[in-house]
């Protein structure tokens, strides 16, 4: 009879601990510190010159939306290259949201989200849209040019990943000059090219890498300035969708 009562009591124990740990879980919303590192494409730099609402923040957006977002810090700046986003980790940048300062070491200590977007630059170094036809002619020294910036990007991944611990999504680039017709091929090998190394050195760092240029390359409206290279609004939220699945899959489920 004692043993009787015993496990009466032992059952009533596990079935209001599961009951708990049930209502723990329906109520309980993890929230994550979100940063954004990287170029013009991560700082949201429209077709027309003007940083404007980038893919950035429209994941910024959706976390909300979910509940999901503790906090939104985005580093990228125009014209950046791995070298820039290097020194920026290194010097322990410092920039200001709503009066406060917030350092970069410390942003990506206490991320859980960290997207980035660079090499384009440091492809395109000082090159001007009117150079760039000479460039294309001359396939081999383009694609040998990629390589030699692989380097670079494998050092900045380091380094951003000795301080950030959560999940990090590297943002693939895409053909930028869909208006120059007679060097699509040429153009959209080399974007292929650099989504194969792009792919290759996160899978070696175990981080997560998402292709976006087949999505963009659907729809001239999403680079509509054919002297520019950046996407419109619409373009940004193509990106975004892209990097919300790799979320909704990796950190939501």
């Amino acid at each position: 009879m004692k043993h009787k009562k015993l496990f009466v009591l032992l059952f009533i124990m596990i079935f209001v601990s599961i009951g708990i740990f049930s209502i723990y879980k329906i109520t309980y919303k993890e929230e994550f510190n979100y940063v954004a590192l990287g170029d013009s494409v991560a700082a949201g730099r429209n077709p027309y010159g003007v940083e404007d609402y980038g893919y950035t923040d429209y994941i910024s957006d959706y976390l909300k939306k979910e509940n999901k977002l503790k906090s939104y810090v985005n580093f990228a700046v125009s014209g950046y290259t791995t070298e820039d986003v290097n020194n920026d980790i290194n010097y322990n940048k410092n920039i200001k949201i709503d009066n406060k300062e917030i350092n970069i070491k410390k942003a990506l200590r206490e991320s859980d989200l960290v997207t980035i977007s660079i090499g384009a630059n440091d492809f395109l170094g000082e090159l001007k849209l009117t150079s760039i036809p000479s460039l294309l002619e001359d396939k081999n020294y383009a694609l040998k040019r990629i390589n030699s910036i692989f380097d670079s990007i494998d050092t900045t991944l380091e380094l951003v990943m000795k301080y950030a611990k959560g999940t990090i999504i590297v943002v693939g680039y895409y053909n930028p000059l869909p208006y120059l017709e007679k060097y699509e091929d040429q153009i959209n090998e080399i974007v292929d090219y650099a989504d194969q190394k792009y792919q290759e050195l996160c899978d070696k760092h175990d981080i997560y890498y998402v292709k976006v240029s087949d999505e963009i390359a659907k729809n001239k409206e999403y680079l509509p300035n054919p002297l520019d290279i950046h996407p419109s609004k619409k373009g940004y939220e193509v990106i975004s969708k892209e990097i919300i699945e790799v979320i909704n899959r990796e950190m939501l489920n």
